[in-house]
Formats: structure tokens, C-alpha cells, sequence
């Protein structure tokens, strides 16, 4: 397919479906689009477009349907309905809710949990890394790839807003972030980054389920000149695939229409637990108190006397006396608070007389076993270990790893893998327009983005497995009918390359004891004493033998480590002879 082709195949129905739901109509679309966003083009031709490409190929998405301008489908020419399909979702307000959970204690501890485990920094002061995979690059030139990783990813400033980013994921569902070039220098590449609102900027998606994302379009707000408070209305702006840097959760709704953040598995166990505090504190305001029973002698009065008689009692006792100004003296007010904590109950005669008892509060104000068991729900739903809601327990040390644990590292992993997905593709985009791509056939599967593991357990756990490992080896290679090369493939697994190379430095290891050794029994300066002994000798050394040169190792065997280069030719039989290579004894000369 011709490069004209490929444009007018990836971006022709984006940019007319865009223009059918703007309020005014152009003749060009073409025309339209570069006015609303003049960098367009310049993304247009450059990125990854294989997925695209696969699509067109595919048995699935090659139907009628997949030729219609995105969201063509819907019923009306709506703006939501371009953006989620069929549906109409009120974003903001959507998003509004998921921030005002994120707010939550319980939820916002969580969350700084997974964000504090997700950015680590190594040795070398590296977050993430660059693996070029099955490349014939040299070495040199990998190099200044690398180099142009690392001022990529300097643009993100990681170490300083990585946890902010992935805050933003987790909370909101998805990150946008708009690469800045130059339109007159697009040879330097992206040149920036600038984080876009989630609230303003939307996916357009193909028509069958949402696979394929064709573009994107970012609402700008246009002020009012006379009121710039006022929003006079919102420019629709439309954006090349390639021209945004887009991260998200993974997480689609039950109808697969929009994206939705990782705090949404936590949506009812939040409104379960903020009910049931609730009802706590409201249930302790009204039973903590201890109350007073009054148990009144009314004698033989009638009961209406009796009542009567209760009641000044009662009158008297929810008075207190009290100096009042304007009164200009003492005087009875009233006081509700004893009206809340009396009961007063008449007695009759041939009983004791007046008594006054005390009613107890509520006896299960202490219980806490329903409140924690809804604390324990929300972190569970949020992924995060519940042993880490007791702040005095302390760090295990690695003995034995909670399965929680485990499940947690390989969480914050599948996060890193989701983040670094999204800056592999800009980072491909930044390539293409520096020619770097096409200078060295790179391919999108060449690239591999790799963020530092959390080291508080998964790299304990990896730790253990080799423990298990070498131990299994150590008992197996002792066995006189297992062959200790056959081990470490078997049970070590390593391949032919890595047995090579340890071997090559055994090698190296015999041959820095054996000089260890010399210098041990003739001093610093053993080299020389064997060549002036070698000399007067007629060239042998004492103590190695005829035939070895003065100052020199003797052959220790190994073999070189396949560093990837071309094999060398193999030697002549009267050097193999000579020799020492471990393949054996060489074979007599006929």
C-alpha cells in the first residue's frame, strides 16, 4: 500500500466524522483539521500504525461497518455519542466522584501504598529502562538510541511526578499528555511534553467494540472577551493517535463505551464503610450517655395527683438556677441536657421510698469487629495487603512472604507494564521524526520499556526461587551419573551462551589464582626472576615444565563466551593438538 494510500485509509473517515459534528460545515476536512490543530499533518505519517494495518487484514474488522466514520452509528450526531458510542456519559461529573473517593482516608492511604511501590529508583538513578530486543544494531548507535531514551523520558520527570501520574491513572481511569514539536524543525523531534486535563480531551474509537482508537479530540475552552470568567463555548479540536501519549487503566464498563479508573472496584465497599461509620458514631452520640432513673414514692395520691406531683418534680430538676441581668437576679432556667438523661417512673405506697438509680450506656461501644471488617473489604477490593492497616507491624524479614505480598508486587508490576506501554509508542513517534527509525529498522517489537520491580519482596521472592534452584542443582550435580553441564541447563536454565561464558571465566578464575600463587612464592617481582632463571636454563622456567615460556600462564582451557559475533575459523590440527580446549584430547596425526 502506497504511503497516499495508508493516509487517506487511517485518517480520512477520523477527520470527516469529526467535521459532520462540528456546529459549521467546511468542503474540506483536510482544510478544516489543519486550521483547528496545524501539527496534524506532521503526525499524521509518522508513528505506529500496525495495529491499524492488522485490522485492515483481519477476517473480524474487515465488514462495512468498519468503513464508516467513527461513531457514524449512533442515532445522533452528538458529541458524546462520538466519543462513547451509543451512550451518554457525563465525564466530568463522572470524575468528580471518582476524586471525591480518592479524598476518602481509607482510599487515599491506599493509594499512596500502590503509588509509593510503583516508583523505584536504582543504583544508577534510573526509573525505567530502554531493552532493544533482536536488533542488529551496533553498538555505538544503540548508544545514542539510549541517549534519546533518556531525554525522552526526562521530559516525563518521573522521579518527581511519576507518583502524581499514577495517582491520576488509578483515580481518573486515564493520562493524556500532548507532545510539542516544532513545525519547522520536526528533524529534533518531540521536543516536550505537556499534561493534558482528562476532563477535555476524549478517545475516538472504531464502531466495533471500541478496539482501535482512530484519534482523539480535545474540547479548549473559549473565553468570553467581555467576561473572562465565562466559558463563551468549547472548540473542538481533533488530534493525530501519534500526536498525544495516552495511558490508561485497561478497565472498560459492562457496556465497553469508556474507560473506567481502578478505584471503581472499590465504589460499594467505600459506600458500604462510610454508612457503617456513620451509624457508629450516630448509635455512640445516643447511647453513650448514662442515664438516671428516678423511681418516685407518690404514696396513696390518685393518679392524676401522682402524675401532677411527678411532673413539678421533673420541672424542678430540669431547672437550674442561674443570675440573669436583665432579671436582676437569680433565677430558674431551664436545662435540656438533664431533660436527656432522666427517666422518672412513680412508685407506689408499701414500696421503699424515693430512689434514684443509674442506667448504664451502651455496653458494645468498644466492638469494632463490623467496622474492621468493612476497612478490610476496601483494601482487599483496592488490592492492597490488609497486614498494612496495623501501623506498629513491622517489616518482615523475608523468611517467609505473605501471599498478599506477592500478589500485590505482581499488581504494581502490571501497572508499570500499562504506563510504559503508553510511553513506548511516544517514544516510537519521537524516533520516526528524527529518522532514527527508519535509519536503523526499528520496529515497535524492538523496543521494550522496563520499570524498576518493587524491591521490598518481589526481588525477595526471586531470590528464594533461585535459592530453590541452586539447591536443587547442588544435590543433583553431586550425583555421579548427572552431567553438571546437563544441570545447569536442566535445572539451572541457563542456554549454551551462558555456559560458555561461565566456563571462559573459570577459565579467567584458575588463571588469577595460579598468578596469586606466583606471587605468593617468588614476590611482586616473580616475572622477572623466571625470565632471567628461564635464560640461563636455555628457556625452560623451573618448577613448570619444558615447553611453557618464561612469564607465561600455563593453558587452563574454557572457552570464549559467545558475545554474538561471527565464529571464528576453527584451527589447524597441529594447533588443536597443542592446545588445551575442553572438547577433549585431539585426535593423533595420521
Amino acid at each position: 500500500m502506497a504511503d497516499n494510500e495508508k493516509k487517506s485509509f487511517f485518517n480520512s473517515n477520523f477527520m470527516k466524522s469529526v467535521a459532520s459534528r462540528l456546529p459549521y460545515q467546511t468542503p474540506n476536512a483536510e482544510d478544516l483539521i489543519g486550521n483547528l490543530n496545524p501539527k496534524y499533518t506532521e503526525f499524521q505519517d509518522t508513528g505506529v500504525r500496525r495495529t491499524e494495518a492488522l485490522a485492515n487484514q483481519s477476517v473480524f474488522y474487515n465488514n462495512d461497518y468498519n468503513n464508516v466514520a467513527a461513531g457514524q452509528v449512533s442515532k445522533e450526531g452528538q458529541y458524546a455519542e462520538l466519543v462513547y458510542a451509543n451512550i451518554e456519559e457525563n465525564k466530568s461529573g463522572r470524575l468528580r466522584d471518582y476524586r471525591i473517593m480518592a479524598s476518602f482516608a481509607e482510599i487515599s492511604d491506599a493509594l499512596d501504598e500502590i503509588c509509593d511501590q510503583v516508583i523505584n529508583v536504582d543504583a544508577n538513578g534510573d526509573i525505567i529502562t530502554l531493552k532493544l530486543r533482536n536488533t542488529d544494531i551496533p553498538e555505538d548507535d544503540q548508544l545514542l538510541i539510549e541517549k534519546e531514551f533518556e531525554k525522552y523520558i526526562d521530559y516525563f520527570a518521573l522521579e518527581r511526578k511519576g507518583f502524581e501520574y499514577f495517582r491520576q491513572m488509578l483515580v481518573e481511569g486515564e493520562v493524556f499528555f500532548e507532545h510539542i514539536i516544532h513545525k519547522e524543525h520536526t528533524k529534533e523531534g518531540i521536543l516536550g511534553i505537556v499534561q493534558l486535563p482528562s476532563d477535555l480531551i476524549d478517545s475516538v474509537y472504531d464502531n466495533i467494540q471500541n478496539m482501535l482508537i482512530k484519534g482523539y479530540i480535545l474540547r479548549k475552552p473559549v473565553f468570553d472577551p467581555n467576561k473572562p470568567d465565562k466559558v463563551d463555548k468549547m472548540e473542538f479540536i481533533p488530534m493525530d493517535t501519534n500526536q498525544v501519549t495516552y495511558v490508561h487503566s485497561g478497565i472498560w464498563n459492562q457496556d465497553k463505551t469508556f474507560r473506567l479508573p481502578f478505584i471503581e472496584n472499590s465504589r460499594r465497599a467505600y459506600r458500604q464503610l462510610s454508612l457503617v461509620e456513620d451509624s457508629i458514631v450516630i448509635y455512640r452520640l445516643v447511647r453513650a450517655p448514662e442515664r438516671l432513673v428516678f423511681n418516685v414514692d407518690v404514696g396513696n395520691m390518685a393518679p392524676p395527683k401522682a402524675e401532677a406531683y411527678l411532673r413539678k418534680l421533673i420541672q424542678q430538676y430540669w431547672s437550674k438556677k442561674t443570675f440573669d441581668v436583665n432579671q436582676e437576679g437569680a433565677v430558674q432556667k431551664f436545662n435540656p441536657q438533664s431533660m436527656l438523661d432522666s427517666f422518672w417512673f412513680a412508685k407506689r405506697a408499701g414500696s421503699d421510698g424515693t430512689s434514684v438509680t443509674q442506667l448504664q450506656g451502651g455496653a458494645n461501644l468498644g466492638e469494632l469487629a463490623d467496622l474492621m471488617y468493612f476497612v478490610n473489604k476496601l483494601y482487599k477490593s483496592l488490592k492492597v495487603p490488609t497486614n498494612r492497616l496495623n501501623p506498629e507491624a513491622g517489616v518482615s524479614d523475608g523468611n517467609e512472604i505473605l501471599r498478599d505480598e506477592l500478589k500485590f508486587a505482581k499488581f504494581i508490576i502490571r501497572l508499570q507494564q500499562q504506563f510504559a506501554a503508553g510511553l513506548k509508542n511516544g517514544f516510537l513517534t519521537h524516533l520516526e521524526l528524527k529518522g532514527t527509525k527508519d535509519k536503523y529498522g526499528i520496529k515497535e517489537q524492538n523496543i521494550h520499556f522496563e520499570f524498576n520491580v518493587p524491591t521490598n519482596f518481589f526481588e525477595l521472592r526471586e531470590n528464594q526461587k533461585l535459592e530453590m534452584k541452586a539447591a536443587n542443582y547442588n544435590n543433583l550435580a553431586a550425583n555421579e551419573f548427572i552431567s553438571a553441564t546437563y544441570g545447569q541447563k536442566k535445572y539451572l536454565g541457563w542456554n549454551e551462551n551462558d555456559i560458555k561464558a561461565n566456563r571462559e571465566m573459570l577459565r579467567k578464575d584458575a588463571e588469577f589464582q595460579w598468578e596469586l600463587q606466583q606471587i605468593a612464592g617468588g614476590g611482586p617481582n616473580w616475572k622477572d626472576d623466571l625470565q632471567a632463571a628461564g635464560d640461563e636454563m636455555g628457556g625452560e622456567m623451573p618448577g613448570l615444565g619444558g615447553g611453557t615460556p618464561p612469564g607465561v600462564a600455563p593453558d587452563f582451557g574454557g572457552s570464549p563466551a559467545d558475545t554474538g559475533a561471527e565464529p571464528e575459523a576453527a584451527a589447524e590440527p597441529e594447533a588443536a593438538a597443542e592446545g588445551g580446549d575442553d572438547t577433549g584430547p585431539a585426535e593423533p596425526a595420521v
